[in-house]
């Protein structure tokens, strides 16, 4: 048991470290998740404007937006899901 511990506790020390969400950054999520301003505002449940302000630097997302993004970056398959959509696996249901 120690070890799976040990392991839960590594995992939630690396999720801790939340990546800087800069304009850069938020344009290549959102180009990675193939959203626009307003595709992406509502994912985030924020307005257009917000996701504007982001994207040329007026404003910085908040540290819960910022952790929104990690996750949708590291699993956006996780999209799919909040859409209610079946995850694309590239196979074929026969």
């Amino acid at each position: 048991m120690m070890k799976k511990e040990n392991t839960a506790l590594h995992l939630i020390a690396e999720a801790a470290r939340c990546p800087d969400y800069g304009p850069d950054m938020v344009k290549g999520l959102m180009e990675k998740l193939d959203m626009n301003e307003k595709g992406f505002a509502l994912l985030m449940n924020v307005t257009p404007s917000t996701v504007r302000l982001w994207t040329s630097g007026a404003a910085q997302p908040s540290g819960t937006a910022k952790r929104l993004m990690q996750i949708f970056e590291t699993a956006p398959e996780t999209v799919s899901r909040i859409a209610g959509e079946k995850p694309v696996s590239g196979r074929t249901e026969e």
